[in-house]
Order: C-alpha cells, then structure tokens, then sequence
C-alpha cells in the first residue's frame, strides 16, 4: 500500500513538472540599469543579479575637485610692503633717474653755449683773417703796407676792437660750455665701449683737448701781439716780434677753429 501511494506520488509531480517546465525570463517589470531580473517560473523566485559587464568594470574612485593655491599677494602698499632691500632698489632707481635726468639738462645746455661759441669764434675769425691780411706776417708785410687804401686799413682800430670784443664773448661762452660739460654725470661710462655712440663720444673729447688749448693760447698770443711790452721786448724789436707773434696766432686759431667745427659737426 505504502509503495501504491508512492508510485502515485512519483507520477504525480512528474506531470506537474512536465507540464511546467522551469524557463528564465528577462521581460519583467522595469529594473535598475546594469542589472538583469531572473524569473524562476515554477518557484516564485525573482531576484535580481548583477549583469556580467558591470561585474567586468573596475570600481572607480571618486575625483577630489581641483583645490586652487591661495592667489599671491603682491606689495603694492609703497614703504608699508617693503623690506629694506626693498627701499634702497626704490633709492636706486629715483637717483638713477635724477641723475639721468641731470645729464640730460646738462648737456642740452652745454651744446646751446657750444653752438654760440662756435657762432662768436666764426665771426672773431673773420675779424682776424681782416687784421692778418692788412698787417704783417710771416706771409707777407700786410695789405696796408702797399696799398693803404685796402679794406679795413682806415678802419684799422674799429676792427681791432671787435675783433677784441668778440674774441673775450667767444672765450666766455666757450668756457661756460667747457664747465658744463665737465659738470655733466656720467655714472655708466658713456665713452667707454666699442659701439658708435662710444667711439664718437670718445672722438669728440680727443678734439675738445685740441681745441681746449687752443681756446688757452689764442687770448695770451692776441694780448702779447698787441703789447709786446709786456713782456718786455724792447722798442726796436716789437715790429718783429709782432710779426711773428700775429702769424702764430693767426695759424692757432684757424687750427682752434678747425678743430671746435669737426668736434660739433661729429656730435650732429
């Protein structure tokens, strides 16, 4: 009887199996992406699993957002922000620009004087060319000698005096120039280096030793040429003295004047 019941039993569940067969289904209701529903009919069983490509992903770590560096602060409160260092650069540079500033003035000035110089000596010069020409040289005894009614020979005193005049204006504002020039700062050297504004610079100073001396010479030669008893000489020998004296004064101020032209012509 117990085998009867079993047998019934067995035959039993294996129709209802037959008739149900188990079958996985993915057509349910709506599920979280990256995750597959597993229906298991027959059992009632529906829970979800983790499809395999979310399985293959590796986890990921969560990017901490970009921290920015504090900004800098720069100083820009004058004296409050800065240190020592600080004060002597700004010390520096205002007297580098006072300096340069001072340089600048210096010279504009010393080339005004420059040029009225050069103006004075030009005309001091053909006022003396007047004189050498008429009066005796070592080229000759002078115009006036053998033709006393050349040109400035009855003038003779009045161009002697202007030629004076201007000679004294031509040497004041010369010397005014030359202060100037020396007075002028050159904390970095401007004549030193082997650039163009250099070499120029370091020719026109070579011609102001030039013309400087001869500035020194032409009012001693002028006066002793004019008054030979200064020094001296005697009443019969002043005509000769004279004479030698005037040429070399006339050569002296050609050269001076030569050499003051090129020296303010290279600096043009």
């Amino acid at each position: 009887m117990i085998g009867l019941s079993a047998l019934v039993a067995t035959w039993t569940l294996g129709a209802a199996l037959h008739t149900a067969p188990l079958s996985l289904r993915d057509d349910l209701a709506p599920r979280p992406e990256g995750m597959t529903s597993l229906r298991v009919d027959g059992f009632g069983a529906d829970r979800p699993r983790p499809s395999p490509s979310l399985l293959a992903q590796p986890a990921v770590t969560p990017t901490p957002p970009p921290t920015e560096a504090p900004a800098e602060t720069t100083g820009g409160g004058g004296a409050e922000a800065c240190d020592v260092d600080c004060e002597t650069a700004h010390e520096d540079a205002v007297m580098a620009r006072y300096v340069t500033r001072r340089r600048t003035q210096l010279l504009r000035t010393h080339r005004a004087f420059a040029i009225a110089a050069w103006s004075g000596m030009l005309i001091t010069e053909v006022l003396g060319t007047i004189q050498a020409v008429n009066q005796p040289t070592w080229f000759g005894d002078g115009a006036c000698t053998s033709d006393p009614e050349a040109f400035g020979c009855h003038q003779s005193s009045m161009i002697t005096g202007l030629h004076e005049t201007f000679a004294i204006t031509t040497t004041a504002l010369y010397t005014t120039a030359a202060i100037l020039a020396v007075a002028a700062p050159d904390p970095e050297s401007a004549s030193v280096g082997d650039g163009r504004a250099e070499r120029t610079l370091r020719l026109h100073k070579t011609m102001a030793w030039v013309h400087g001396v001869g500035m020194v010479l032409l009012p001693l030669l002028g006066i002793v040429t004019a008054h030979p008893q200064i020094l001296g000489i005697s009443q019969e020998a002043q005509g000769d003295f004279s004479r030698a004296m005037r040429t070399v004064h006339t050569v002296i101020g050609y050269s001076t004047f030569a050499a003051l032209t090129f020296s303010a012509w290279i600096e043009l």
